[in-house]
């Protein structure tokens, strides 16, 4: 069996879980306060919402990547922490510059980080599409409402 076989295993399920744990996280949070953010909506609000997204995922697929690193440290693959994070990230990013490669027994893990950080930046995407298509159907709503409607229940 080859050596990264079950280590590619569990740095799916680990980079998964991840992505899990933080985008179910932070739906939750995003569904607490839409009542007050679509009260107060407005370019600034939306904005600030939509930039409080795209930095909360950005934070999740760090910690992705640093996991994937800190593997490829540990596992002595890489001279140094630096140059592990450097493959990782170009790996999950799919970029591949080729200047920093694995040993010749590993390299198809790295195409497996490739491939496990497509599906989580696709992930991402819809997460940031429905973010997006919800804070515009509220501005629509808002925008429909006559003056002096009184606003309909929050959901």
């Amino acid at each position: 069996m080859r050596p990264y076989i079950i280590p590619g295993l569990i740095l799916i399920a680990l980079t998964v879980a991840i992505h899990a744990v933080g985008t179910l996280g932070f739906l939750r949070m995003l569904v607490r306060y839409r009542p007050m953010w679509e009260r107060r909506a407005g370019v600034l609000i939306n904005t600030l919402t939509l930039s409080w997204v795209v930095t909360t995922l950005v934070a999740l697929h760090t910690a992705e990547i640093a996991a994937w690193a800190a593997f490829y440290h540990l596992r002595g693959l890489f001279p140094d922490f630096e140059t592990s994070l450097y493959y990782s990230l170009c790996s999950y990013t799919t970029v591949g510059f080729g200047d920093v490669v694995l040993p010749k027994a590993w390299r198809l893990l790295g195409t497996i980080e490739a491939l496990v950080g497509i599906l989580m930046t696709s992930w991402s995407v819809a997460l940031l599409i429905g973010v997006v298509t919800t804070i515009n159907q509220a501005d629509m709503s808002q925008a429909n409402r006559k003056p002096g409607e009184v606003e309909p229940e929050s959901r």
